[in-house]
């Protein structure tokens, strides 16, 4: 279960073709839980990996294509994140994402990974991580949803740092909870911390901060 959920990436189709086809309702099931639930800190994030070398597919585009719609083109960001809409219109229309492939013999899966919403967000508070933390386990719970009780705990966050000298700042109470190798840190939080003293700061953005699961 842990492993199926948080490492965090969930592989739902594996497709060898130059085009892959992907039903909308599947992008839409997660953001519209996000959404109902009010956990503003955090997204699911969709991206298109290797399923050999797990290394980020190289996309040309990514169109939507719905039923009575003209195909539209969705943004693909820098890192390779399709910014897939959340659109009920298009849930009804029974929508398809297609994405382009620059490689047409590349093997590649669709990724989730659950993950801060905002990616330019450099300075956290004790506060901030606590709420972002809990936000996170709350989603894990709603995965499980009658069996929340069985679902793994969130421990803390990995943070895919910009370069490995890339923490500013980090309160002196927060840096026995701070375990980094290279550009991978792992840092436990505290819920219970509600203080808006400043907590961490990176000189540049994290590429990534995701939900860690302490193993047993």
């Amino acid at each position: 279960m842990k492993k199926f959920l948080f490492a965090l990436s969930v592989s739902l189709f594996s497709i060898t073709c130059f085009a892959v086809d992907l039903e909308y309702k599947g992008f839409y099931q997660r953001l519209d839980l996000i959404k109902e639930n009010k956990l503003d800190q955090i997204t699911m994030g969709f991206y298109l990996v290797d399923s050999y070398k797990r290394t980020r597919c190289e996309m040309e585009k990514a169109t939507m294509l719905a039923q009575g719609t003209e195909p539209s083109d969705i943004a693909i960001a820098d890192d390779g994140q399709l910014l897939v809409p959340y659109s009920r219109d298009l849930y009804d229309k029974f929508a398809l994402l297609r994405v382009k492939l620059k490689d047409e013999y590349q093997n590649c899966i669709l990724q989730m990974q659950m993950q801060v919403k905002d990616k330019t967000k450099r300075d956290f508070s004790f506060a901030e991580l606590a709420l972002i933390t809990s936000q996170m386990q709350q989603l894990v719970d709603e995965f499980g949803s009658f069996l929340w009780f069985m679902m793994p705990q969130v421990s803390g966050l990995h943070i895919e740092l910009s370069s490995p000298e890339n923490i500013a700042y980090i309160n002196e109470k927060l840096k026995p909870a701070l375990v980094c190798e290279q550009e991978k840190c792992k840092l436990a939080i505290d819920n219970e911390n509600q203080s808006f003293d400043k907590a961490i700061s990176f000189d540049l953005a994290p590429k990534i901060i995701a939900p860690w699961i302490k193993d047993d």
